[in-house]
């Protein structure tokens, strides 16, 4: 009976350690993919395998590679199978963001996987929209009441003087915004299931699960009996030794009760014997 006991929960312990070595490798083993923009270089840190159901935390990381206007950077996240692209996540990253080259965008994205995804791979796709500066010169005519040289002022600006008695001319550099956008994508978490044989394997698992309880109940039932039958025998013992005390002890009586009626009669015997010899004794043959 410990053997069929053993057997399946031993089997059962090996399959929960398949799972439960899945589930940590999908948490604790991290991947990076690593995207080049035209003005961005961004990087995805994400669990290299992520289960069905559960949640893929990716850490997104974006470096500008020069300066420029960031209008936006976007991530979405898809499912890919056989024939399509499933979109799990559309998320805005950063808009209207002024950027130096050399600053950072960072930000934590949390995405959960479908609990019937089929075993495929999480796919990012990131797109970045800026307005690139641009700063042509240009020269402009204005009338002007006050010159001093070759320098005139209009408002605050300093417009320097070209030609023609009534008309100066100024020359100074104007801010022109260029829209430009690029996308790229990147792989994601692999996910390890569902096959036929992580069906197969589920299904055994709660199949063993349910038999592993019932032996354990049958075990409990067993080890009770167990425990009633040694309290019985307990039991026993003890009326066993007391009557095996009272057995020794009428032993004991009935030998000194032997040796007692043995000497009683020993005694009758003697004193019966004695008068019978006194009355036997001889007759006086002497003559008078």
């Amino acid at each position: 009976m410990k053997t069929k006991i053993i057997a399946p929960i031993a089997l059962l312990v090996i399959l929960a350690s398949i799972f439960a070595t899945q589930s940590a490798l999908a948490q604790s083993n991290q991947a990076v993919s690593a995207v080049n923009l035209n003005h961005l270089n961004v990087q995805l840190t994400y669990p290299s395998q992520v289960l069905p159901g559960d949640l893929a935390i990716i850490n997104l990381t974006a470096q500008a590679k020069d300066t420029f206007q960031l209008s936006s950077l976007t991530i979405q996240v898809y499912l890919a199978d056989e024939n399509n692209l499933w979109q799990l996540l559309s998320t805005t990253v950063a808009q209207s963001t002024f950027m130096l080259s050399g600053d950072q965008i960072s930000k934590q994205i949390q995405v959960t996987v479908p609990s019937n995804a089929p075993r495929t791979s999480l796919v990012a796709q990131v797109t970045e929209s800026v307005s690139m500066n641009s700063y042509p010169n240009s020269q402009y005519a204005y009338p002007y009441l006050n010159c001093n040289a070759n320098l005139c002022s209009y408002g605050s600006y300093p417009y320097y003087f070209y030609s023609s008695p009534s008309f100066y001319y100024s020359s100074y550099q104007t801010y022109n915004y260029q829209p430009s956008s690029d996308d790229a994508i990147a792989p994601l978490s692999y996910v390890p299931a569902t096959t036929p044989e992580y069906v197969a394997l589920q299904s055994q698992y709660q199949q063993l699960q349910t038999q592993n309880q019932q032996l354990r109940q049958q075990l409990q039932a067993l080890q009770n009996s167990t425990a009633q039958k040694d309290s019985t025998i307990s039991s026993l013992n003890n009326q066993l030794s007391s009557v095996q005390g009272t057995n020794t002890l009428v032993e004991i009586v009935a030998a000194i009760l032997a040796i007692a009626v043995a000497a009683l009669a020993a005694l009758h015997l003697k004193s019966t014997r004695t008068p019978d010899t006194e009355s036997r004794s001889p007759p006086n043959t002497t003559g008078v």
